[in-house]
């Protein structure tokens, strides 16, 4: 017979598994809670790209949001030909570039490479700033610093740069 000091032990041993079990599935609800909206907008410029631009193909999805919360994919047309393709949901407008007539993130991220050699790029995005397309480039410096630079998508040119983030 298990006395009375091991049969507490053991009520208390399932009553924290049972709380962590909770926990964790509470934890991904939050998390797919928090991501539910992305999800969405991404799916929304999909159906919006496929249905009122020649694009058929998505080969990448963007999101910036520097004051106007913006979405963006690179896609092809049947034939092959790129395009950039921006939404802006809180605007409810739409933008669709040629890649031909902009800057390609290859070519962003060797122009910031050439210019931040110690830079270490977290991540590249396309999106809308101050009325125009731009690419943003994420990094962190060899310091620990953070920075982002900003490039825009019709010639490249550098157009912001912000350190210690």
């Amino acid at each position: 017979m298990i006395q009375d000091d091991t049969r507490q032990t053991i009520k208390f041993v399932a009553w924290v598994i049972g709380l962590i079990i909770i926990a964790f599935f509470v934890s991904i609800a939050i998390f797919y809670a928090a991501g539910s909206k992305s999800r969405g907008n991404d799916q929304k410029i999909a159906e919006l790209a496929r249905s009122k631009t020649p694009i058929t193909n998505i080969s990448k999805y963007y999101h910036l949001d520097r004051g106007t919360s913006s979405y963006a994919i690179n896609g092809t047309n049947k034939k092959g030909k790129g395009y950039y393709f921006i939404y802006l949901p809180n605007l409810k407008k739409a933008y669709l570039y040629p890649a031909k007539r902009g800057v390609s993130e290859a070519n962003i991220k060797n122009e910031f490479k050439s210019s931040h050699s110690n830079a270490t790029i977290n991540h590249i995005n396309l999106g809308w700033y101050k009325g125009e397309a731009v690419w943003e480039v994420a990094y962190k410096k060899p310091n620990g610093n953070l920075g982002y630079t900003l490039y825009e998508f019709k010639d490249g040119n550098d157009i912001s740069e912000v350190d210690n983030l």
